[in-house]
Parts: C-alpha cells; sequence; structure tokens
C-alpha cells in the first residue's frame, strides 16, 4: 500500500531500520494516576501498557527501548531518561540522544489498539523523513516513523519552545509522508485503532 506524499511529493533517502521507541512518560493528569502503571488482559494474562507497546513495537523493530524517564518499566529493555523540553517532545529526543543518527518508530504506551500491521506498515515509508498517520483533519503523531531529520527539526524546534509534534508538518525541508484516512482504513476504523486512554472512563473500555 503506498504512502501518500506530502503536497510537494518529495521524498528523501532511504534511512536505516528503525528503533522502537515506547513512549511511557507522561504525567497522566486526566487519569489521576500513573497510565503507565495500568494493566490490561492480553490472552488471558495481565499486561502493562508500556510492555503491551514494546510487544507490538518488537514484532517489527529489532531493537526497542522505553522512553520512561528512566524508570525501568519493561523489564529486559533499555529505559532511556528524558531530553530536552517537555512531554512526548522530549521522551522522543531522549531517544533521539540514546541512538544517535537512528531513525525512531514511536508508539505512545496509552494507544493500546494499534495493530501491529499499521506499525509495520509506517516503517515502509519509502526515504521519508516522517510518516505520520492522518485522520478527520488530524495528525497521530504519537504512532509514527521519524526519520533523523524529522528528529534533527524537533530537537530545533524544541530549542525555541516548540514542543508541539504535529508542528513538524510546518518544517519546509522535511519529506513528509501521511497514511491518509481511506488507507488506515485498512487496518480497522481510524476512530478504534487511535482510541486513547486517558480517563477514567477510557480504562473502562479497555
Amino acid at each position: 500500500m503506498p504512502i501518500e506524499p506530502a503536497a510537494d511529493g518529495s521524498t528523501g533517502p532511504r534511512r536505516d531500520a528503525p528503533v522502537g521507541v515506547v513512549l511511557a512518560g507522561g504525567a497522566s493528569r486526566r487519569l489521576g494516576f500513573d497510565k503507565a502503571l495500568v494493566e490490561i488482559p492480553l490472552n488471558g494474562v495481565e499486561v502493562s501498557l508500556p510492555a503491551l507497546a514494546a510487544k507490538r513495537l518488537a514484532a517489527v523493530c529489532a531493537e526497542v527501548a522505553v522512553a520512561d524517564r528512566g524508570r525501568r518499566l519493561v523489564p529486559g529493555l533499555p529505559s532511556l531518561p528524558d531530553g530536552p523540553g517537555g512531554g512526548p517532545a522530549a521522551g522522543i529526543l531522549g531517544a533521539a540522544e540514546a541512538y544517535p543518527g537512528r531513525s525512531l518508530l514511536v508508539l505512545a504506551c496509552d494507544l493500546p489498539r494499534i495493530p501491529t500491521s499499521l506499525l509495520a506498515e509506517l516503517t515502509r515509508h519509502e526515504g521519508f523523513d516522517w510518516v505520520v498517520p492522518r485522520w478527520n483533519d488530524r495528525l497521530e503523531p504519537l504512532c509514527a516513523f521519524y526519520g533523523p531529520a524529522a528528529l534533527t527539526a524537533l530537537a530545533g524546534r524544541v530549542e525555541q519552545g516548540l514542543l508541539a509534534l504535529h508542528g513538524l508538518r510546518e518544517v519546509a525541508s522535511l519529506a513528509i509522508g501521511y497514511l491518509a484516512e481511506d488507507q488506515l482504513a485498512r487496518f480497522g476504523p481510524p476512530q478504534e485503532i487511535f482510541f486513547n486512554l486517558n480517563t477514567p472512563e477510557d480504562l473502562e473500555k479497555c
């Protein structure tokens, strides 16, 4: 399935295999307690959200690490401190510092319904610097491929105090590929696969 190119149709050079990065350093303010400690059933076994995300990334990436502010939430996997900035950007930049020059396949632990097949599709980027799902006029940068150029651009934006990941679409030098809504439908209804666990009510749906 081809990835829809950005408006200018540009592509960059092919990148190396990405490192899978679980984002698990959020404050969980709306949930009321650390969502990284939440466990949900998987094949009859309770598994934490970071461990579930790591399992799915491991089906696609030979290397997986957890950006959890060094809390060692998933035994056996590298536990990464935050980089500069705050929020998800800090977790991503911490991983970029730990794996300099590498591409990253990022998955937030509070997106528990992302299928492995979608993660695999994001890695078929054909040289794009940033590959991100887009549906209903919104981007999903917490489930996305970040090449070295995108990580450099993100670091530059953070230095300017710009922490929003979706702002990368404003960086003219990046070759951006979007997985459009009709393409995402292959993996399930977007509103279902991008279910975001943020509140106690959301937790009841897991």
